[in-house]
């Protein structure tokens, strides 16, 4: 279709937060319906997707197929009753099932969001965490499971750090294509999001995410490309940011030439819910971009069309080709996962949830991760008295990734189990208590969720208190619920500290598992704890505004931005102009994360992958199997691992590679494997990684492609990114 603008005047209503109920009538597999088209031949379960997706679209009407491009009731692909296909229900969040959105009365698990699963550095653990899932989704009648997030953690402030995995895009790729696998095992499309650089919340609608291509291939690209070529996801989100100026949802180069052509992704492309409707003159650039299906509706798009139709009639043959190209992935995707050919709901899984509970629980224990452990304060002997303070830990963000759950054991719950008689709560103790506990635990919340970016400074006068805390009793141990980066001025007054991120419905048994021993921590930080916000690579990022950071609630800003009012707050109108993007440069480049305070050789409070454990560990006997790697061969690293304490526990075995001879800017190192190694006390095992001419190679923008030079590199194996144990060298031929 020619490019042609049409300006939409009129002002569209919303939908709602919720989906509307679809009658259960509706909701019919294709073996129930009678009045096949003559000729039909997609209701032949022998044949292909491809040809049965084929099939319909021979049966569509034009009206039929423009409504296939877009959702309705908020959170449903359409059917088409005259063809016997029904809607397909979706659902938030990644964390478990927003039962808010399918309008459910029935339970589902609260497990630990994605944040906290990346810290548990456990694909098996992620694979099972996916298929526990897709159990509950096909119990609830979910077709489409609008997770997981798989966005990178570029600054330590971004409201929905904690619905993705971190800031290292291999540890990302790993646990998001085994949660994907286990998800989509269950016959639920797992759906990505948000395509892609979609990292703060501030104007995140109207704001362009501007970076250079090898940043974008070595850093950005990497998780969408893993799901797409070892997941198969069958869905992906875009972002509502634009890329370099061109909005996420009509991309083309990037979702039709980058994800479709060359990674091969023939899934589902849906947009975040409205945001192509913040351009309706660029309706044009969306029938041709791969995007596939418009959420919550398509009503922008769709006038554009029919306008575009009645002023060229004779073009409408034209247009019907693009809206094929569009609606084929979502009938094709549909008729894959089977989601035409069942019944809508299998209650009989209800039955999964209490193990269920078990994997949730596994889960928060696994990511819970020990930062400080002076004197051994931690783990607590049940005979010892153990006070909790503060107020209650949070279980969950808020906004699309909440997850109400079920039958939660809070912190409190868990610990007196534990510890019966000997435990004691209360939110603002007296100095008596704190003084006769013989150890405090200091609960430290720091709310995070969706519309808000989440300011680096302390909730209001925790750090003093802790302090307090700290001069009246001298084991004290600091729980912090957060996906957030904090200081830590505190940290040489406390014995303990334990990152609990937000750990969903069975966070007190796992807390008290690890308070009391029984479990030892195994969590390893899927992001880096700077000392200081101005130390990270954009610490001027939201200067919209101050602080408390500048909401990214569309409400503030969209009609405004539109050209559709007045300005009626003057922080808009100071910062934003209507029409205009908000544009965001990534100048660090590929150097986020841990990349970045490593070249600037910044001190942190905890670097990247670390986490303590109640043993202790060996690194010995390193081997390399060649000093040279020449071709397409591969070099293996390996050594023996032993527990060299008192009870089994986890390493978490990390393996980084450095090029020391590059003639482009590397980072100093990257993570290019790791290993969950589970021991008893005494025992050893023999570790290897290996490493191909891949891993080496950096994206030559020159040649838009990726290049491995000749040179010396080094594999450097640790227990985080700034711990390794040992270092191999070798040397890369041509």
């Amino acid at each position: 279709m020619k490019a042609f603008v049409f300006t939409l005047a009129a002002v569209l209503t919303v939908s709602s937060l919720f989906a509307q109920r679809v009658d259960e009538k509706e909701l019919q597999p294709l073996s129930a319906f009678k009045n096949f088209p003559q000729g039909a031949v997609y209701q032949n379960t022998s044949l292909s997707p491809e040809a049965r997706a084929r099939d319909v679209l021979k049966h569509l009407t034009f009206e039929e197929k423009l409504s296939l491009t877009g959702g309705y009731k908020s959170f449903c692909f359409p059917g088409v009753a005259r063809l016997g296909l029904r809607p397909a229900i979706m659902a938030d969040a990644s964390q478990g099932i927003r039962l808010q959105t399918i309008a459910s009365k029935a339970n589902s698990t609260s497990f630990p969001p994605m944040l906290a699963l990346a810290a548990t550095w456990n694909p098996a653990l992620a694979q099972a965490f996916g298929k526990n899932i897709g159990e509950e989704c096909k119990a609830h009648g979910v077709d489409f499971l609008l997770g997981p997030g798989i966005n990178l953690q570029r600054l330590s402030v971004g409201g929905r750090n904690y619905e993705y995995m971190g800031e290292d895009p291999l540890l990302t790729s790993v646990i998001a294509v085994n949660y994907i696998n286990g998800l989509q095992s269950q016959g639920v499309i797992a759906t990505a999001k948000h395509f892609i650089a979609n990292d703060q919340e501030f104007v995140r609608h109207i704001a362009s995410s501007d970076l250079d291509e090898r940043t974008l291939r070595e850093i950005y690209l990497k998780p969408w490309e893993a799901v797409v070529k070892q997941a198969r996801v069958r869905a992906i989100m875009t972002g509502n940011n634009a890329i370099n100026g061109i909005p996420a949802s009509m991309h083309q180069p990037l979702l039709n030439d980058v994800m479709r052509r060359e990674f091969g992704f023939t899934g589902v492309t849906m947009t975040d819910w409205q945001n192509t409707n913040y351009h309706p003159d660029l309706q044009y650039l969306v029938a041709r971009s791969g995007q596939t299906l418009l959420m919550a509706n398509n009503a922008t798009f769709a006038k554009y069309i029919q306008d575009f139709v009645a002023r060229y009639p004779a073009r409408k043959a034209e247009v019907e080709a693009d809206l094929d190209f569009m609606v084929y992935p979502n009938l094709y995707t549909l008729f894959e996962a089977g989601v035409y050919d069942r019944a809508p709901t299998d209650k009989a899984l209800l039955n999964t949830l209490p193990a269920h509970k078990e994997t949730a629980r596994q889960c928060a224990e696994e990511a819970i991760c020990l930062l400080k452990n002076e004197t051994n304060v931690l783990p607590v002997q049940r005979s010892k008295k153990v006070l909790l303070m503060g107020e209650n830990e949070l279980h969950s963000g808020t906004g699309s990734g909440f997850v109400a759950g079920y039958d939660h054991t809070s912190f409190a719950e868990g610990l007196k189990k534990t510890y019966g008689q000997n435990f004691e709560e209360a939110e603002k103790p007296t100095d008596a208590q704190i003084k006769n506990a013989n150890v405090v635990l200091f609960r430290l919340n720091k709310k995070a969720g969706e519309g808000y970016d989440v300011p680096f400074e302390e909730p209001q006068g925790v750090n003093a208190e802790i302090a307090r805390v700290a001069a009246l009793n001298p084991n004290v141990v600091v729980l912090i619920s957060s996906a957030n980066g904090l200081p830590m001025p505190w940290l040489g007054q406390v014995k303990g500290v334990l990152w609990t991120f937000f750990l969903g419905q069975e966070r007190g048994n796992a807390l008290a598992n690890i308070i009391s021993g029984k479990v030892s921590p195994s969590g390893r930080l899927p992001f880096t704890l700077e000392k200081d916000f101005q130390d990270s690579p954009d610490p001027d990022f939201n200067f919209l505004g101050g602080k408390p950071y500048w909401q990214g609630n569309n409400n503030h800003y969209k009609e405004y931005w539109k050209g559709n009012e007045k300005n009626s707050r003057k922080e808009i109108a100071k910062y934003v102009k209507p029409h205009q993007l908000v544009h965001l440069p990534y100048d660090e480049g590929v150097f986020m994360g841990y990349r970045w305070f490593d070249k600037q050789q910044k001190e942190v409070l905890f670097p990247f992958g670390y986490g303590l454990s109640y043993t202790s560990f060996t690194y010995t006997n390193p081997k390399i199997s060649k000093a040279t790697l020449s071709g397409q061969d591969s070099v293996q690293v390996q050594f023996t691992l032993k527990n060299t304490g008192k009870q089994a526990a986890a390493e978490v075995v990390q393996l980084y590679v450095s090029d020391k001879e590059a003639s482009v800017d590397r980072p100093v190192r990257e993570l290019k494997d790791f290993q969950k190694v589970y021991l008893k006390p005494g025992q050893s095992q023999t570790v290897s990684f290996w490493v191909n001419r891949q891993d080496l190679s950096f994206w030559d923008t020159p040649t838009h492609s990726w290049k491995a030079e000749p040179g010396a590199f080094e594999l450097s194996v640790g227990s985080s990114s700034r711990a390794l144990r040992f270092t191999q060298v070798f040397t890369l031929e041509k």
